[in-house]
């Protein structure tokens, strides 16, 4: 029987990241969008500024995590950050959804500002919200289930934001789903949601002291940082492992409201599909977590692989199978991806008693900070390529019908980009050093020492 206040500290853990899914969903499937659609700016240089925000973002949490980590309050050392940035954080993403009265080069450089602010202080709250995981518990099996958990209320965000953006853009732009009065509004209503979301997690939550020497510490420096990355093994093929993963969603998700629209004659609106893909994903959060806790994590990566390499290998061959305007593939990808998002945060919080236990010292910021790096460069890297690949295949913001070779071209994207890079991870999460067996003796002797 699992404990009243065990069970109030997974869901006061969990709420952290449905509001941070909110903003991250948010860009991941309309910013793009509103870029082409609404300010006007062709894909190529949407796809550009998307890749300079998401650049920025990863290199400035680095930074963030090596400040946080020194952070020493009475609240902690990871949830003041969250408390006193999350207010921050909603105006920001409010700005972010602002077109500045400029045009040409002024206008770009004033959207690619506005950008950049919003992700430097997502980073200030979602580094240290991270990284607040590793100091929850120390059982490789109770991680499992808080980021299963964490897992459900973060595609709880993904759903929100499917079901209601669209149409609260058309709320409140006159009926049209590219006015730019929408989509500030919805912007707003979003922050509003999401920063009460994260208030709820600093109050239900609670910091254990570290294990080792962190605990006497004054945090880690730049130098120990990247000296912390390059000696712990099994964080290098996470990272690896990581890139691959989040390339893939990144390269499915980006493009989906491109591939709605150019179907729009045959799919259902975009709201529709998008909570589709966002049901079929929070459905499967809670089979995977207890798939992944009966069978081990490799086995779910696996797994999960193979399931979406087999939505796209039907989805390219045979085309989209549509059951009320809802393409079937897009479905069966939202469940295959939900096991990632479990398996990633429980794999990353054991690869830091993994280094203390290879190098004496516990480095959080190392960990948590080169793992957001590395999940937002891959991103940032996918909204340049596939704004650059809209451009190639044709896509014209101006036109209501695109040419068949572009609906195509935009079909063998979905299949390949994902197909082939969760193929290349399935290898390299062989090759990882860590089960739960081998974490519970290196918790031991750290505990021990």
């Amino acid at each position: 029987m699992v404990r009243l206040k065990t069970v109030a500290a997974y869901l006061g853990y969990g709420v952290g990241d449905f509001g941070l899914n909110i903003y991250w969903n948010a860009l991941s499937l309309v910013l793009l969008f509103w870029y082409a659609e609404v300010v006007g700016l062709t894909p190529q240089v949407a796809g550009a500024i998307y890749f300079v925000g998401m650049a920025w973002d990863a290199v400035s949490d680095v930074i963030v995590a090596s400040l946080a980590e020194r952070t020493r309050s009475r609240f902690g050392t990871y949830r003041p950050h969250i408390l006193f940035a999350g207010p921050a954080l909603g105006v920001s993403f409010v700005l972010l959804f602002w077109i500045p009265p400029f045009e040409g080069i002024a206008l770009v450089a004033a959207l690619t500002a506005t950008h950049i602010l919003f992700r430097t202080v997502y980073t200030i709250v979602a580094v240290p919200y991270s990284a607040l995981a590793a100091r929850l518990t120390y059982s490789s099996v109770e991680r499992t289930t808080y980021s299963g958990v964490r897992m459900f209320f973060a595609f709880t965000g993904l759903l929100i934001v499917s079901v209601l953006w669209f149409p609260l853009v058309r709320s409140f732009g006159d009926g049209e789903d590219i006015s730019g009065p929408g989509f500030q509004a919805a912007a707003a209503i979003g922050a509003v949601t999401a920063t009460l979301a994260l208030l709820l997690c600093f109050l239900g939550t609670r910091e254990n002291p570290p294990l080792g020497r962190l605990g006497a510490g004054k945090g880690h420096g730049m130098a120990d940082f990247w000296r912390a990355v390059r000696a712990n093994g099994a964080l290098g093929l996470l990272l690896a492992l990581i890139f691959l993963q989040s390339s893939a969603v990144a390269s499915f998700l980006i493009p989906l409201t491109f591939f709605v629209e150019v179907h729009a004659p045959v799919f259902a609106a975009k709201e529709a599909v998008m909570t589709a893909y966002a049901v079929a994903t929070l459905v499967s959060i809670p089979l995977w977590t207890m798939v992944i806790r009966r069978f081990g994590k490799k086995t779910g990566w696996i797994a999960a692989c193979i399931i979406a390499g087999l939505a796209g290998l039907d989805l390219a061959i045979w085309g989209a199978r549509v059951v009320s305007g809802i393409p079937l593939q897009v479905v069966v990808y939202g469940s295959a991806f939900g096991a990632f998002g479990v398996l990633v945060w429980a794999l990353v919080p054991d690869t830091v008693e993994y280094g203390q236990w290879q190098t004496g010292d516990r480095n959080e910021s190392a960990v948590f900070g080169s793992v957001l790096l590395t999940q937002k460069l891959s991103s940032g890297l996918m909204g340049l390529f596939v704004g650059t690949m809209l451009s190639l295949v044709g896509y014209d913001v101006t036109q209501d019908i695109q040419a068949q070779s572009t609906i195509d071209s935009l079909r063998l994207h979905i299949f390949l980009g994902p197909t082939v890079l969760l193929a290349l991870s399935s290898l390299v999460i062989l090759r990882l050093p860590l089960n739960r067996r081998v974490h519970a003796e290196i918790v031991g002797r750290i505990g021990d020492d």
